[in-house]
């Protein structure tokens, strides 16, 4: 493990602030881009579901040949037909694929929400990681001074000790600090290490494990409104998708009307070739379909209620992380003052001993 860490240490060393952090874990996260991508499908399929909607052009062409019986038995002659035309049709009454489409497009704000929720993510564990790796080091630097003094202190005992002027038993304390100091400045590399390694790999940076971080001051929390984080507004949005489909499960009794056209250049045995167009508008009502709707709906109305606890989840997660943020936040402030108070007291303590020392 000691030979694996030296050479952890002796890896290359990145340089990057916090903010530069955060924007890379952005761009490169692997669960941004793949929230991005569910946005992309999500609007795939919402274009997929309007589509059904929209107006329809096709082309055709159809050929036939036929012969039969004149009423009195003589046969009729061959009798060949061909045509050649553009055919046209448009929804113009379809509750059940309107819901669809609706449902489709909540679902992609729903999606478009992730998205900003994993932005958001990504930026966060950058910022924990990144302040945590700022500690460890910090500690590690700290007890790598400890153990330097401690070494300084070790040495001038030993001279003492072997002119008899201490006893062995302060020369051995002093080398069990050391190795103790030693020991914990070790411990805080390996964190600094690993802290280093997660960040890198947050930013899909080249991972060594080496970082060169800046100092940070993090502010208070900035006050939001619940209302508009993004895990409730995907949780909302999934919401009025399942209702949309419950109630297009519902209008999908009703009628559907669609109106169409067509023209056609045609060509019949014993007849001049010409050109016809017809136009009509056809109204279908289902009238029985296997419990197939009574199916849908009971599905529609299940997704629903899964929705609606869901979006109740996300409420209580969310008022449960507001709370222990803010908890933590006071209790870091508490300590970082805390410490300022000890450095103020530890600086006029030696400030006094200075003074005493000069006065002897």
């Amino acid at each position: 493990p000691l030979v694996l860490l030296l050479a952890w240490l002796s890896a290359p060393s990145l340089a990057f602030t916090l903010d530069e952090a955060r924007d890379a874990a952005v761009e490169s996260s692997l669960s941004v881009e793949r929230a991005r991508a569910s946005v992309a499908a999500a609007e795939a399929e919402a274009l997929l579901a309007l589509s059904g909607g929209l107006p329809a052009i096709t082309a055709y062409g159809s050929a036939s040949t036929g012969a039969g019986l004149t009423s009195f038995g003589f046969p009729r002659p061959a009798q060949n037909q061909g045509a050649l035309g553009v055919r046209g049709s448009a929804v113009l009454l379809s509750p059940s694929l309107w819901a669809g489409a609706a449902a489709a497009r909540r679902s992609v704000e729903g999606q478009e929400a992730m998205l900003r929720w994993a932005m958001v993510e990504a930026r966060r564990q950058v910022t924990v990681t990144y302040t945590a790796a700022l500690g460890a080091q910090a500690r590690a630097e700290a007890w790598r001074r400890s153990a330097q003094d401690a070494q300084t202190a070790s040495d001038a005992t030993a001279s003492l000790v072997n002119a008899g002027l201490r006893p062995a038993s302060e020369l051995t304390r002093l080398r069990a600090e050391l190795a103790s100091a030693e020991a914990e400045a070790l411990a805080a590399e390996g964190d600094a290490i690993a802290l280093c390694a997660s960040l890198q790999g947050l930013m899909r940076a080249p991972v060594t494990g080496q970082c060169d971080l800046s100092p940070v001051t993090l502010g208070a929390p900035e006050a939001a409104e619940a209302e508009d984080h993004p895990a409730l507004v995907a949780s909302r949005a999934a919401l009025a998708a399942a209702e949309a489909l419950r109630t297009g499960a519902t209008l999908g009794l009703g009628p559907t009307v669609t109106a169409n056209g067509s023209v056609a250049r045609f060509q019949v045995t014993g007849v001049e070739p010409g050109v016809g167009w017809s136009a009509g508008v056809e109204a279908t009502q289902p009238l029985f379909a296997g419990g197939q709707g009574l199916a849908e709906r009971r599905g529609a109305q299940a997704a629903a209620d899964a929705a609606n606890v869901e979006l109740a989840q996300a409420e209580q997660d969310l008022e449960v992380a507001t709370r222990g943020a803010t908890a933590s936040y006071r209790a870091a402030a508490a300590s970082a003052e805390a410490q300022a108070r000890l450095g103020a007291v530890e600086a006029a303590v030696q400030a006094v001993l200075g003074a005493k020392a000069e006065a002897e």
